[in-house]
């Protein structure tokens, strides 16, 4: 379920600014340690960052950084594999969210790899 959609057009100021992700965040009534971002840019990624809210990368081709996780991205989707912590470990979104969990999970190590 997608809780808010927001476009560039709903802010006045762009990313790497991270007003967009700070008003959906107000919108939504939640901390930013309950909210991730996903984005496909370092600019984006940035504007997460900015609003201190964990961020997966999904990179596109025109993607020009080669290693999101050492920019500070929390888990990178691997095109071919799925989500991913760079280091060849898989996660499904039930594993991110956790039921019962206050905010997502992020700890990849000892996590049992999910088929793709």
């Amino acid at each position: 379920k997608m809780d808010v959609v927001m476009a560039g057009d709903d802010v006045v100021r762009k990313k790497p600014d991270p007003l967009i992700y700070n008003l959906a965040r107000e919108v939504l009534n939640l901390p930013a340690s309950k909210c991730v971002v996903i984005e496909d840019s370092m600019v984006g990624l940035r504007a997460a960052l900015g609003a201190n809210m964990p961020c997966i990368v999904t990179p596109c081709p025109s993607s020009d950084v080669p290693d999101f996780k050492a920019e500070g991205a929390s888990a990178v989707m691997d095109d071919k594999r799925g989500l991913g912590d760079g280091d060849d470990t898989v996660f499904t979104l039930k594993q991110l969210f956790p039921e019962g969990a206050d905010v997502p999970n992020f700890e990849f190590s000892g996590m049992a790899t999910a088929k793709s």
